[in-house]
């Protein structure tokens, strides 16, 4: 381990303490101090030059050599076990998963847990804990069983169903910031609560921020919402939600539902309006049709997977009246749409892959008005003449697009001035673009089967800046431009399959 690594998700290192000088008075001057005390360049440094030293051999014979080598290694091992101590003490995050193991057999889950402890107890600054389990019986006993220094925040993923009751018993013991469960439906076979009193009431839990539940029902994410005030990225896959959940946090800014089918739009479009506060918007394989909703500060919206989604609907939802600060921009998949309207100043990323009946004048219109956009996908496009001008575009994939032409290619190429990146793989009706630029640095033109040699010959006389290119399974001699391009750009010609 490096001393100077850590975890991004770990708070910096608390400053050091002022060093003493000789001769200064200082009432913490008998303070206990520690290497790690020092700022992570500083430790890194000490350490390499302190390891350089002791292995640096003046001797004259062999003899010598083998004492004071030996002797200094001694030392280097002593210095590495107390550095290692120190990390271990000052360790803040511990991350647990119980198909790794601790050593103990497998068939006694409760040796493993006291395991787990006497492994935390080595580390009394704690301050996060990380927990994947897939053992259902493992869970019982570690709920039971860990034990945690006070106020440490855990994050815990399960892979299998967890009833409301251990699930207020796991909110009840630990300091649960996020969480990721497949809640365990207890209705009667006729599809409600036996009681009233059945539905999952619990204590509210303020450390809660992010949340993921799996296949749940309507109730158990109205409980959740009724106890988590703080929570701020919610992610609802594939369970029966049919109504507005009820006491939506304010602080919500991510939102992620898939497979979310039984919803109607209207009930969706409250749902959304309610989350005045989101910045991430995530709806995948959705019969949503027409939606409405206008957040003020919503910079990434993803809807992909949404084949009924309506021409009318993306375009408003895509106004910049409605969402001014959207930034990013992700369609994929969303195969009915024909003609959207995209016109939003703001927008730096647009992927608008699978879209298969998408027109070149709807593209063509995006570019013009997106003047901010600097990275585009239309993998797998049906366009075959459009307009793709964009004085900021830096990035375009355009691969699969079977019906793209040459004229717009050359068109594209004179009209991005700042393009780096051109994907244009296994567009097979390109036959001879003019492909000159003065900045372009990587291009794909694999399985470009009707491209031309002289293309290619112009791509490497036009294009000064190229550091890499792939021309494989085409049609000519192409390890000739392997051979003879320059040193510092890398042509590939075959693929290792």
């Amino acid at each position: 381990m490096i001393p100077g690594s850590r975890p991004s998700a770990c708070p910096p290192w608390p400053p050091p303490e002022p060093l003493i000088q000789s001769g200064a008075v200082s009432s913490s001057s008998s303070a206990p101090w520690s290497f790690l005390d020092l700022t992570s360049p500083i430790r890194s440094q000490i350490l390499f030059n302190l390891v350089g030293d002791l292995l640096c051999y003046s001797g004259a014979n062999e003899a010598a050599k083998r004492i004071s080598v030996n002797i200094q290694l001694s030392i280097v091992r002593s210095a590495c076990r107390e550095l290692r101590d120190q990390i271990d003490e000052e360790c803040l995050t511990f991350n647990y998963d119980d198909n790794c193991g601790l050593g103990g057999s497998r068939s006694r889950d409760r040796d493993e847990i006291i395991a787990l402890n006497n492994w935390i107890s080595r580390h009394p600054r704690l301050k996060y804990f990380e927990c994947m389990i897939r053992n259902a019986a493992k869970f019982r006993v570690l709920l039971e069983e860990l034990r945690l220094p006070p106020n440490t925040r855990c994050s815990f993923v399960f892979e299998f169903k967890v009833s409301a009751r251990e699930v207020e018993q796991l909110l009840c013991r630990f300091c649960v910031r996020r969480l990721s469960l497949m809640p365990e439906d207890e209705k009667d076979p006729q599809g409600g609560y036996p009681n009233p009193n059945s539905r999952p009431s619990w204590q509210a839990t303020p450390s809660l921020h992010v949340l993921c539940l799996r296949s749940c029902s309507d109730e158990m994410v109205q409980s959740f919402f009724s106890v988590s005030p703080r929570l701020r990225r919610l992610q609802v896959v594939d369970s029966k939600l049919q109504s507005i959940p009820s006491n939506i946090s304010q602080n919500l800014t991510s939102l992620s539902l898939t497979g979310i089918t039984n919803l109607p739009d209207e009930q969706l479009s409250k749902l959304l309006m309610a989350c005045e506060n989101l910045r991430s918007l995530y709806i995948a394989k959705s019969h949503m049709s027409h939606i409405s909703f206008a957040l003020p500060k919503l910079e990434l919206l993803s809807v992909t997977h949404c084949r009924q989604l309506t021409d009318q609907c993306a375009t408003e939802i895509l106004s910049p009246a409605n969402n001014p600060r959207l930034r990013f921009l992700d369609l994929s998949e969303c195969r009915s749409l024909l003609a959207p309207t995209v016109e939003h100043p703001e927008l730096e990323i647009a992927w608008l892959m699978h879209c298969p009946q998408l027109t070149g004048q709807a593209v063509s219109a995006m570019f013009k008005a997106c003047t901010s956009l600097t990275a585009v996908n239309l993998v797998q496009s049906s366009i075959e003449q459009a307009v793709l001008a964009s004085a900021s575009l830096r990035t375009l994939e355009l691969t699969t697009s079977q019906k793209l032409a040459d004229g717009t290619v050359t068109q594209l190429l004179e009209n991005c001035p700042n393009l780096s990146f051109l994907d244009v793989g296994h567009c097979c009706q390109l036959v001879e673009p003019k492909l000159t630029h003065p900045i372009l640095e990587t291009i794909l033109l694999s399985f470009c089967v009707n491209l031309r040699e002289s293309a290619v010959a112009g791509l490497f006389e036009n294009c000064p800046k190229l550091r890499y290119v792939e021309i494989a399974v085409c049609m000519f001699d192409m390890t000739k431009f392997q051979r003879t391009c320059r040193p510092e750009c890398t042509v590939v010609v075959n693929f290792d399959f």
